[in-house]
């Protein structure tokens, strides 16, 4: 996966969730715009505290390189 790919799913119009799936075998969703951040070479993911809150709990740094699917979720799976 390289950023240029992973820009493109993430500045979709309107956007729609994500999953990822690592080459640990390892799925990891991103559920809302602006949640997430493309790097050189890590994609930033923020997970919120609560739904509908801008508070953010954790967050996970991936390498791109460890991307090996992304799989767009439907609206209401999310």
């Amino acid at each position: 996966m390289t950023s240029e790919d992973m820009l493109q799913e993430l500045e979709r119009e309107p956007f729609i969730p994500l999953r990822l799936h690592l080459s640990s075998g390892k799925v990891m969703d991103i559920e809302y715009p602006s949640s997430a951040f493309v790097r050189q070479n890590t994609l930033l993911i923020m997970h919120r505290l609560r739904a509908n809150t801008l508070a953010i709990g954790n967050y996970d740094v991936i390498a791109l390189r460890l991307i090996e699917r992304v799989e767009t979720l439907a609206a209401s799976n999310a």
